[in-house]
């Protein structure tokens, strides 16, 4: 008998069946003229109810066929029904689906089309010549145009997935007059999606199928929110859930956008049934969202952050997305990435959420507690479903069953072996990280100091020259006689500024000090002996090592599936002869050997191992954050410390400007005094003592009249003694305020000397409070680094400039 069977163009084999339908079959065939295998739709007697318009068909063999394309990676159906998939499909695979499976009914809504028969088993896989995978659609036989506001009642699909009014009509075949529109389809995608997420119908009553009267009762008299029904014995209670199970492969952040979608498509009240507009918006929100990979130290858990960048715009709404899974507040978390934290990354919330980096699920951003330095572990083998046991008995029918259960509690073991050996790579990942963001802020925090010594430095050399001049001009000004009491007042004045500027400097040179003795502490401990390294590497020394029991656990997983389909063509022969019996009883022995070694695996090493190293992590941590907490701090107070000496620069600019302008306004009031004016003054105390009677003036009136007295006068050799004594103290006041002038000059040029010298330190700092404003994490400092630039780049040029000038 030949199996073969072709057209004009087309041939195939009816031994290979890629699916069977209600109006035909679907084999695999090759295309005659250049072998591209194809996909061959034979019709039964049914087929004369299809449309005329979509048959597509070949001549040969006397009947109708369609040929389509092929997807090699079979039907959705097939996928889920595979062990590996017993739970839902992976997150990623689950939205590839939920993406093309809303882009094709967005395609037939667009063309004004129902589907009326969505289930996986119509959902295919394709894989691209470049490896990308696409989920079609297909099956179109029960669909037809229908306007949004159009009704059938025709009764198309397949009973788990049918919308509860067609259910009634269809199965249950109760005469109610009801009509129904496009949102069927909903219902239908509803139920997919659920299947895919956990691997299980969301309804199920006790018997399945059979029990018609109990799935219709789930399904019209569940509430609203209510996405699954269970009923687990026979007349028994059903239990309702409006979450995901825990079972299934969605993280707890996908899970909070999917479950009001499922709700909203599952909603039986049509006030309260979601359109198709609103589940094409809400896929395209979700698809539109930032996946950030977080891990949470505390609880050994790896997070996934669905971030809505429209609505998610800085680091504080993040955080609240952080909130919700891990009930931290934005102010007690601790994100890290690499050698940095994500507050310096997005520049102290001044960049949008967008610049969160790129992150993998095993290049994460850590996640720890400020306050809180427990660290458990939040999840165990409990919750993992058991390995079934085989009956003595051999039947090959069950023998399958339990085969295939068997084999999906092996994928589930894999599953937790591999998320142990990330979470064990992403401990030590973490520890690494939090010691080199430790390192790397001591470093910078110890190099600030550094320079802030040096500016600090500095500025005592200047003050100490700034009161040598204060001396020199209050010893300069006091050699001139007779100074007027405002300037006496004016330059003690300006030794206050400069006292006022010494007091204060003194104390910021105190609490520098105060810094920098346990900033070294923590330099030499955490950065020069790498303590918290050396730590962990020796209390981790006895762990056992995992990381290749990931791969310990596919090879058994292997041999599990291996043993699964050899019991599964056991069911297919049905009658086994001796010899196979004996083989199909080994082939039992091996899965429940091999089910052994991956509970052992499982609960021996890898649990052992992670609970192990989580009581190490737990011990090392507290130090961990007392470290971080106080290099945080130190770098707070370094910033205010750096931001504190900034304004005092700007301080001592405007003192420097002020006590230059005091001193050109006091000496700009002197009046030049001369000798001649010295000796005018004399004359006056003289005439003062002499009755007011000036000698000089005596002596003149006595030669004019012609008679010169030549007896001799006590008062006029007295006189000429006071006019030796005038002439003595002409030159020692010239000597002294020549002398107090060089002195003043020469401070005054070694004052402006310094202060040149200086100003490329000052300028040094300057960048380096600059730098720290911009760099700081953990304030809320608001600055204008631009002006601050200017005006402390504008001081550096007045003191430059005024080393070239005078006072």
């Amino acid at each position: 008998m030949s199996y073969l069977r072709g057209s004009a163009n087309y041939v195939w084999c009816t031994t290979s069946v890629l699916g069977k339908g209600a109006t035909g079959a679907v084999f695999q065939g090759v295309s005659k003229h250049d072998g591209e295998p194809v996909a061959v739709k034979t019709f039964n007697q049914l087929s004369h109810m299809r449309p005329q318009e979509v048959q597509v068909r070949g001549a040969g063999w006397g009947g109708k066929v369609i040929v389509m394309e092929l997807c090699t990676g079979g039907s959705l159906f097939n996928i889920l029904d595979d062990p590996e998939n017993t739970y839902g499909l992976a997150e990623d695979e689950f939205l590839l689906v939920l993406e093309h499976l809303s882009a094709g009914m967005k395609h037939l809504r667009d063309n004004s089309l129902v589907h009326r028969d969505l289930k996986p088993g119509n959902i295919m896989k394709f894989v691209a010549e470049d490896g990308r995978i696409i989920y079609k659609l297909t099956d179109f036989g029960a669909a037809r145009e229908l306007e949004e506001d159009q009704e059938f009642v025709s009764l198309y699909g397949t009973e788990e997935y049918l919308h509860p009014d067609m259910y009634e009509r269809a199965v249950l075949r109760k005469p109610v007059g009801k009509t129904f529109g496009a949102s069927v389809d909903l219902w239908s995608i509803g139920v997919t999606l659920y299947h895919v997420a956990t691997g299980n119908l969301p309804f199920r009553p006790y018997g399945g199928r059979k029990n018609k009267e109990m799935m219709y009762f789930i399904t019209t008299k569940k509430e609203s929110g209510v996405i699954s029904g269970i009923q687990t014995t026979e007349n028994g209670p059903v239990e309702w859930k409006r979450e995901l199970p825990n079972t299934c492969q969605i993280s707890a952040g996908l899970k909070t956008l999917i479950t009001p979608l499922l709700a909203g498509l599952m909603e039986v009240d049509p006030r309260k049934r979601w359109s198709f507009e609103d589940f094409f918006s809400a896929v395209l929100n979700i698809l539109a969202r930032q996946k950030v990979h977080v891990f949470f130290v505390n609880r050994i858990q790896s997070l996934r952050v669905y971030m809505d960048l429209a609505v998610q715009k800085d680091l504080n709404d993040f955080q609240s997305l952080v909130t919700d899974q891990t009930d931290i507040s934005p102010e007690n978390q601790i994100l890290l990435f690499k050698e940095t934290s994500v507050a310096k990354i997005l520049d102290n919330g001044r960049k949008s959420s967008a610049a969160i980096p790129k992150t993998t699920e095993d290049m994460p951003l850590i996640l720890c507690h400020r306050e809180n330095n427990n660290v458990s572990l939040e999840w165990d083998t409990k919750d993992l479903p058991k390995f079934p046991a085989f009956p003595n008995l051999v039947n090959v029918e069950n023998d399958a069953s339990l085969a295939k259960h068997t084999c999906g509690v092996g994928y589930c073991y894999k599953r937790r072996v591999e998320k142990i050996s990330r979470s064990v790579s992403l401990i030590n990942q973490a520890v690494k990280t939090i010691n080199q963001v430790i390192a790397t802020e001591l470093v910078t925090v110890t190099k600030e100091g550094s320079q802030t010594q040096s500016v600090i430095q500095s500025l005592h050399q200047q003050l100490n020259l700034m009161n040598q001049f204060q001396k020199a001009c209050h010893s300069f000004l006091s050699a001139v006689p007779s100074l007027e009491k405002s300037i006496n007042v004016k330059i003690d004045s300006m030794g206050q500024l400069v006292e006022v500027q010494q007091i204060e400097f003194k104390s910021m040179s105190g609490h520098l000090a105060e810094l920098e003795q346990p900033v070294k502490q923590l330099h030499s401990r955490f950065v020069e002996n790498n303590v918290l390294m050396a730590e962990w590497d020796e209390a981790t020394s006895e762990i056992k090592d995992i990381s290749r029991a990931s791969i310990k656990a596919a090879t058994h997983v292997g041999k599990l599936r291996e043993s699964w389909q050899h019991l599964l063509r056991d069911r297919a022969t049905r009658n086994l002869t001796y010899n196979d019996e004996q083989f199909h009883i080994l082939e039992r022995i091996k899965m429940q050997e091999k089910a052994k070694c991956l509970s052992e695996l499982l609960n021996d090493e890898c649990q052992h191992a992670i609970i192990r190293l989580t009581e190490v992590l737990s011990d090392w941590y507290k130090t961990a954050q007392a470290a971080f907490i106080q290099t945080e701090i130190l770098a707070k107070d370094t910033y205010q410390f750096e931001e504190s000496l900034e304004l005092y620069l700007l301080r001592m600019k405007e003192v420097v400007t002020t006590y230059q302008t005091d001193l050109s306004n006091m000496t700009s009031g002197l009046k030049p005094y001369t000798p001649q004016k010295r000796a005018l003054r004399t004359r006056s105390r003289e005439r003062g003592m002499n009755g007011g009677v000036d000698l000089s003036d005596r002596e003149n009136s006595i030669g004019n009249s012609g008679s010169l007295e030549t007896t001799y006068h006590p008062s006029t050799r007295k006189s000429s003694n006071r006019k030796t004594t005038t002439t003595t103290s002409q030159r020692e006041y010239v000597k002294t305020f020549n002398k107090g002038l060089k002195e003043l000059t020469s401070v005054q040029e070694e004052v402006w000397t310094i202060l040149k010298e200086n100003a490329e330190l000052v300028n040094q700092f300057q960048t380096l409070t600059l730098s720290l404003l911009s760099s700081d994490g953990s304030q809320g400092y608001e600055s204008n680094p631009s002006s601050t630039r200017n005006s402390l780049s504008k001081n550096d040029s007045d003191l430059s400039g005024k080393s070239n000038g005078s006072m």
